[in-house]
């Protein structure tokens, strides 16, 4: 007897997703040692993570319609391939501009997710399919778990290019497994890209990005900057004006009309921001000098803060089944209430110089419990709220939000801890008092309350949602019973 589709698919999938995850975070807590090394502010160094994510916005929806049209496992492979060359090319950058130029290439890689939902949502039946989900999403905790303290050794005692290097034979090893045991789609839907309209929100969020990066050395309220700020918004308006317009929008905006789909989307760049600014900031938090840091090294920093990512790995298969059991609607109105409270705590301890390490372990532990949740619950209605022939497409955008989170989130912390900084005495030079400025605790309370302001937003949307899976009719109907998804048909119609 052959096993099944989940026990043939997903350990390869599951593989390559922590894989990635695991490229993209063990860089993490060597940046604040890049800033040093390259002789680059904080919100230079946040680029270091937000190019990538950058790239990865760029490029998803583009790979969502080649998959849709020739084929998802063609598409990962030739992903794979580009992919493998920039891990190259980043591992030996002789600059920073070409770190960070590689990373953006590097961003290709963030389409791996969505093509597996893609290929597990053809596989699967109903009852299988939010489990499955649940732990690709998870993965994110598995690939951090392994990144935080093994990239932090590696980076310790030979270099973050190193770090990198490790990944290399293990994508080849995962490409071939690819190409041996992945079977090609067989539905193929192809449609014109438009590529005017990613170039336009690129441009939005370019401009934003450099305005929030140099923000703290133009000022907040200066002619540049605010002309960055300016200039970004007219590419958006420049961009929905152009979805509405064509055929073949890069971003079907009409779909928004349905919270079923509007509330996932927008949950994936609250969840994506939420991330990427939290982990962005306590590392500076942990590592940073006494006072105003713990003063920690890159390996304490990464052993630290690999049980957190863990709990990632605990709460995706979880709250896929519970959402069996009680609906996702329930889930996804509490689970950003839960990151919130996590988040509004650490910024308020945050203020106080006799917080622990202890204590900011625990408040992320709550924090990431509710983007946890945020983030198998948002995937799975996403999921079963679109047609087979849009899936590919629409999980595309899914990314493109998700990255949009992920691009702003460490260019805002960098940003405010670039503003908000505080004169530290280091001694005295031929009698004259030295001073080094450091991020203060002001700087860490905005970070962690902007956090729990966009989950609070979430929290808010999410009750404008329909809920799609009921116990009763899951009994009922029993093993994909349905192709174009009648789960799908029935929130439509509602």
């Amino acid at each position: 007897m052959s096993p099944s589709p989940m026990r043939r698919y997903l350990p390869v999938l599951t593989s390559l997703s922590v894989l990635t995850m695991y490229v993209e975070m063990v860089v993490l807590p060597s940046l604040y040692h890049i800033e040093t090394q390259f002789d680059v502010s904080s919100s230079e160094a946040a680029w270091v993570l937000s190019a990538e994510t950058l790239g990865g916005l760029l490029v998803s929806p583009v790979i969502g319609k080649t998959a849709d049209a020739y084929g998802k496992k063609r598409t990962l492979l030739s992903i794979l391939a580009i992919y493998t060359a920039s891990v190259i090319f980043t591992s030996i950058s002789p600059s920073f501009a070409f770190l960070v130029a590689f990373r953006a290439i590097q961003g290709v890689g963030l389409a791996v997710n969505p093509i597996a939902y893609t290929i597990l949502r053809e596989n699967l039946d109903k009852r299988e399919l939010p489990i499955a989900q649940g732990i690709i999403a998870s993965t994110f905790a598995v690939g951090a778990a392994v990144a935080l303290p093994i990239g932090s050794f590696i980076s310790q005692y030979y270099s973050w290019q190193f770090a990198y290097q490790t990944a290399i034979p293990i994508l080849l090893t995962m490409s071939w497994l690819i190409f041996r045991y992945i079977p090609e789609s067989k539905v193929r839907v192809k449609e014109p890209t438009d590529y005017l309209g990613i170039l336009l929100l690129g441009g939005a969020f370019l401009s934003a990005g450099i305005s929030l990066t140099e923000a703290s050395s133009w000022g907040w309220l200066s002619l540049n900057t605010l002309t960055g700020f300016l200039l970004s918004a007219l590419f958006l308006v420049a961009f929905v004006k152009r979805e509405k317009s064509t055929d073949t929008p890069f971003i079907e905006l009409s779909e928004l009309s349905n919270p079923n789909v509007a509330v996932p989307l927008v949950a994936s760049f609250v969840s994506g921001f939420g991330l990427f600014l939290m982990f962005q900031s306590i590392i500076y938090l942990f590592e940073l000098p006494k006072p105003e840091g713990f003063g920690m090294d890159i390996i304490s920093t990464g052993i630290t803060l690999a049980p957190v990512s863990l709990i990632m790995l605990v709460v995706g298969p979880l709250f896929g089944r519970l959402s069996l059991r009680v609906g996702i609607r329930p889930i996804l109105l509490l689970t950003p209430l839960v990151a919130a409270l996590g988040s509004l705590l650490l910024g308020i301890e945050s203020l106080s110089y006799s917080l622990t390490t202890y204590d900011v372990v625990v408040l992320m532990f709550l924090s990431m419990v509710g983007i946890g949740g945020m983030t198998i619950s948002r995937i799975t209605l996403l999921m079963v709220s679109t047609s087979e022939k849009r899936l590919a497409t629409i999980t595309g955008t899914n990314t493109s939000m998700r990255l949009m989170g992920n691009t702003l989130g460490p260019v805002l912390a960098s940003s405010l801890m670039d503003t908000f900084k505080v004169p530290i005495y280091e001694g005295m030079v031929r009698g004259v008092p030295l001073f080094v400025f450091l991020p203060g605790r002001e700087a860490f309370f905005l970070i962690f309350a902007t956090s729990a302001i966009s989950s609070l937003i979430t929290a808010a949307i999410s009750t404008r949602i329909k809920e799609v899976y009921k116990r009763s009719e899951l009994q009922r109907d029993g093993p994909r019973t349905v192709n174009e998804s009648s789960v799908y048909t029935r929130v439509r119609e509602s």
